[in-house]
Parts: C-alpha cells; structure tokens; sequence
C-alpha cells in the first residue's frame, strides 16, 4: 500500500495501471467479425456482461454497433465500435442472442 498523495501524477498513472483490482474490472464485449461470401459474420461475446441495448447503424460503409450493457455490479457499461463493410444490405441483418453470445448475419450486396 502506498501514499498516492506522495507520489507524483506519473507514477500515480502507472501505478493505476498496474494494479489489479475486481471491483474495478473494465470488462469490454469481444467482438469478432467473419468476412464469407455473401455475407458478414459478426460475433459479441458478453464476457459476463448482460444486454441492455444494441443498435446497429450503417452510414457511409461503416457498420457502427452501439453497446450498452451492463456488469456482473450491475453498472452500466456503454461499449462503440465500427467496422468498414462495404456493400451491405443492412436491412436483411439476421441476429440470435444467447446467454452470452450475440450473433448477426449481414448479407452483402450484389455489384
């Protein structure tokens, strides 16, 4: 245990990053995304994380998943990523959620 208070900003910042505490747990979903044929596979594991709300926007060839779920301290945890997917037909997306798997199928577009 040491006196933050003597340290200096720096070492405060390292010293946060190094300690391991639970209850501060920054858990983020994994999010795997399969390139196949005709379509994208997308993938979010929870991690131990519980769906609130997913929203899933397509502007500009970017897939933009909107997260927020919430922790095993029941605190919210808000979660954003992007993908670049080009010619996607967003509104054929097919998902299945599970315990603590979320999964979509985006069709591709024909060119």
């Amino acid at each position: 245990m040491t006196n933050n208070l003597l340290l200096t900003d720096r070492e405060n910042k390292i010293n946060n990053l190094l300690e391991f505490n639970p209850s501060k747990e920054n858990i983020k979903p994994i999010i795997k995304v399969v390139n196949r044929d005709k379509f994208y596979d997308i993938y979010i594991l929870l991690r131990g994380l519980t769906k609130e709300e997913i929203l899933i926007k397509y502007i500009n060839n970017f897939l933009i998943l909107n997260l927020s779920l919430k922790n095993k301290y029941n605190n919210k945890v808000n979660f954003k990523r992007s993908f670049y997917l080009k010619n996607v037909d967003i509104n054929n997306t097919e998902n299945i959620a599970c315990a603590n798997l979320i999964y979509f199928k985006i069709p591709k577009t024909q060119n």
